[in-house]
């Protein structure tokens, strides 16, 4: 069972080697949990607990489970999160162009979130490629979230100061989510240079939510 997430754990031990002309040789090795026999169901159980702790911790930002965080990494939250909010945007435009809209959107925050990883490489960030861009697609969901509250705020009212209020929020809570993991990931002198571009991706997408028209609001 193919799995994005990276849910072993290293222990360490010594095994002894006998060799009768060396004697005795000290050698470390890794051994790691073997989950090829476990039930599929195990597996995919495993993923969706390690899926809602992170969730829980980007939208609850919490110091203590950070490392966990950054250490289990895992694609699918990411995914599912770009996905949702493609299709959230391409659900109100004209039927010839949702399926620009959907590739769009998806491309601006899978591209987006590569970009800005690649950024933080060059400065000599401390978090991995795949470690990065867990941490930025996790954090696209309080802009997700306030997509979709939008969309049922739009029965009642659709005012834009109410509109940019929302997405504001959701961009600031964002914004301090991902600050939460990598403001500690490269050096002092360069935090400036790496912190920005992930400010501006975030910008991007509110952009993008901020400019959607759900069908009930262009009625108001």
């Amino acid at each position: 069972f193919f799995s994005l997430s990276r849910g072993f754990h290293d222990t360490s031990s010594v095994m002894a080697l006998e060799d009768d002309f060396s004697g005795t040789i000290d050698v470390q090795e890794s051994e790691f949990e073997d989950t090829l026999d476990e039930p599929v169901w195990q597996t995919v159980k495993r993923d969706l607990l390690a899926v809602v702790f992170k969730f829980y911790h980007v939208l609850i930002p919490r110091s203590s489970g950070s490392q966990r965080l950054l250490h289990d990494w895992d694609l699918w939250g990411p995914m599912l999160l770009s996905i949702s909010l493609a299709f959230l945007l391409r659900s109100s435009v004209a039927d010839d162009q949702k399926t620009e809209v959907f590739a769009g959107v998806f491309f601006i925050i899978s591209a987006g979130s590569v970009v800005v990883t690649v950024n933080n490489q060059l400065l000599g960030g401390s978090l991995s490629f795949f470690q990065s861009l867990c941490v930025l697609g996790y954090c696209v969901a309080p802009l997700v979230l306030s997509c979709i509250f939008l969309r049922f705020l739009s029965f009642v009212i659709s005012h834009f100061w109410l509109r940019m209020f929302v997405v504001g929020l959701g961009l600031f809570w964002a914004i301090t989510a991902a600050m939460s993991f990598l403001r500690d990931s490269g050096s002092p002198n360069r935090r400036a240079l790496v912190l920005y571009p992930v400010g501006l991706f975030y910008v991007v997408i509110a952009w993008l939510i901020l400019n959607d028209t759900s069908p009930v609001a262009t009625k108001h």
